[in-house]
């Protein structure tokens, strides 16, 4: 089933299960030592919002078909889902400086693609395929407005590649340490990107930028498994992660105080096997996610920093 088909509001089914204690490599490293294969793929949606304010979210299914819906006005009902050309296995999304959504996207063979709005909110340029092979993606901006993307390998290994300038050219690949197969990635209100991920034993990773667009800090580890991630910003600046696990069970956890250290796990009702979040206009973080079925379901914080409405589902079906 391709997105465009119709489905009821509803919820996802609840879980008990708590993410599973962490266990292996010391700090300091990702490099994977277990032996639990977390989903070679990344995300199958992905969001991000546009110059106006309304949220844009991209689709994959399980025929690599490449869908996009936007909300009808900030903070509103999404539109109708419009196919894309071309074909994607995972999806990752960002805003450039100048309010153009910059979509990417790996294919079933690891070759990376981008496209990018021509005009803030308007027509869609081509694809223009980049060099490498990935097969997991995300995206952030840095202070000065030069967008960064970071991805995995079918190895683990970590790879990340950055604007030469805001809106321009790409520089080449920069292999960072350690291993991981999911990614993600967001900005700390310092500037500071931080890179959130998860091995294929399931165990959770970040680290960050010692200052905006400068060298990384070290891998610490987060307490948990997790097999999907996603990461936004808080409108008081604190940084909240997302994700499910190999049960499905989803839960966050948010930064104490901004670029402060995290709270710990929280458990949220309903089963998700894909993750990804993006904040509205009015600083309402919004949760997208795809479950086993391929279902997708959206939910918002009901007002900025602080409390979830309930599981929306929407029509159409993503890859699980």
């Amino acid at each position: 089933m391709s997105p465009g088909l119709t489905a009821t509001a509803g919820a996802a089914e609840a879980t008990g299960a708590p993410p599973a204690a962490a266990s292996g490599p010391a700090a300091g490293t990702a490099r994977d030592t277990g032996t639990r294969a977390v989903p070679l793929w990344g995300s199958s949606i992905a969001v991000a919002r546009n110059a106006d304010g309304r949220l844009q979210i991209f689709g994959t299914n399980s025929s690599d078909h490449v869908y996009t819906r936007a909300q009808s006005s900030p903070g509103g009902p999404l539109s109708g889902w419009v196919r894309l050309d071309g074909a994607l296995r995972a999806v990752a999304a960002e805003t450039n400086a100048d309010g153009r959504v910059e979509l990417f996207g790996v294919n079933g063979a690891g070759d990376i693609y981008h496209r990018w709005q021509t005009s803030p909110g308007g027509a869609w340029s081509g694809w223009s395929r980049m060099d490498g092979n990935l097969t997991s993606i995300a995206a952030a901006r840095n202070a000065d407005g030069r967008l960064q993307i970071f991805g995995a390998n079918s190895a683990g290994d970590i790879y990340t590649r950055w604007q030469v300038a805001a809106g321009s050219g790409w520089s080449g690949w920069t292999q960072l340490d350690g291993g991981l197969t999911q990614v993600a990635a967001e900005t700390n209100l310092d500037g500071r990107i931080q890179l959130y991920g998860v091995n294929s034993s399931g165990q959770i990773w970040h680290r960050y930028q010692l200052w905006p667009g400068g060298p990384w800090g070290g891998w610490d580890q987060i307490p948990g498994s997790l097999d999907s991630i996603a990461a936004a910003r808080n409108a008081d600046g604190r940084l909240e992660i997302f994700g499910s696990n190999a049960s499905d069970a989803i839960y966050q956890n948010y930064q104490q105080w901004r670029g402060g250290p995290l709270v710990g796990w929280s458990q949220m009702d309903g089963r998700l096997t894909q993750v990804a979040s993006e904040v509205n206009a009015d600083g309402r973080i919004e949760l997208f996610g795809v479950n086993r079925a391929g279902d997708i379901y959206h939910r918002s914080q009901t007002v900025p920093n602080n409390g979830w409405g309930p599981w929306v589902r929407t029509d159409g079906s993503l890859r699980p």
